[in-house]
C-alpha cells in the first residue's frame, strides 16, 4: 500500500510538475526572441512523429528508436531513466513482447520552441491502445517533453524524452 500510495504520489508531482519543466527548460527561449524552428528541423520532427504509430503497431522496435541519439536519454513515467539508443529499443522489445500488440493510439505534438538554432523543445501528449495476450485492451498515455538537437550531420535526434 505505501509502495503504491509513493509512486501515485510522485506521479503527480511529475505530471503536476510538467508545466513547471517546461517554463524552466524555455526561460532561455523566452528571455529574447527565440529562433525560428527550421524547415528542416520541423520536417524532422513532424516525420518522426508521424512514423511512431505504426512503427508501434508494426512492433518495430528499429524504427520506433531511429530518431534518438546515440547517448540518449529516455526518463519513463515510473521516474526510471533509460540510457542510450540501445538501452531504450531493449525497454521496447520487452513492452512490446510483453503484449499482444498496439491496435490504437495517437501522438499530438502541442507546441516547439527552438532554444537556439540546433537545440529544440516539444511537448505534447501521447496514448496507446494495447492488446493483451488475454484478450484485454487498455488505454495508457499522458503529456511529454522532448527535447532535439542537430548533430554533427546535420540530422534531428531526440537527446531527451521525459513521458509522465
Amino acid at each position: 500500500m505505501h509502495i503504491e500510495l509513493a509512486a501515485a504520489t510522485w506521479r503527480a508531482v511529475i505530471r503536476g510538475g510538467t508545466a513547471c519543466l517546461a517554463a524552466v527548460l524555455l526561460l532561455p527561449a523566452a528571455a529574447a526572441d527565440p529562433p525560428a524552428i527550421s524547415a528542416a528541423a520541423a520536417a524532422a520532427i513532424g516525420d518522426a512523429n508521424a512514423q511512431w504509430l505504426p512503427a508501434m503497431k508494426r512492433g518495430d522496435v528499429a524504427a520506433i528508436v531511429a530518431p534518438y541519439a546515440d547517448d540518449a536519454l529516455f526518463v519513463t513515467a515510473r521516474g526510471d531513466t533509460i540510457r542510450g539508443r540501445a538501452a531504450i529499443a531493449e525497454l521496447y522489445r520487452q513492452r512490446l513482447a510483453a503484449i499482444a500488440g498496439v491496435v490504437a493510439g495517437d501522438l499530438v505534438s502541442d507546441g516547439r520552441v527552438a532554444a537556439t538554432p540546433e537545440l529544440v523543445y516539444e511537448w505534447g501528449h501521447a496514448a496507446l491502445v494495447v492488446a493483451h495476450k488475454d484478450g484485454s485492451h487498455s488505454r495508457g498515455g499522458g503529456p511529454y517533453l522532448t527535447v532535439w538537437q542537430r548533430d554533427g550531420a546535420g540530422h534531428w535526434r531526440i537527446i531527451r524524452n521525459v513521458v509522465f
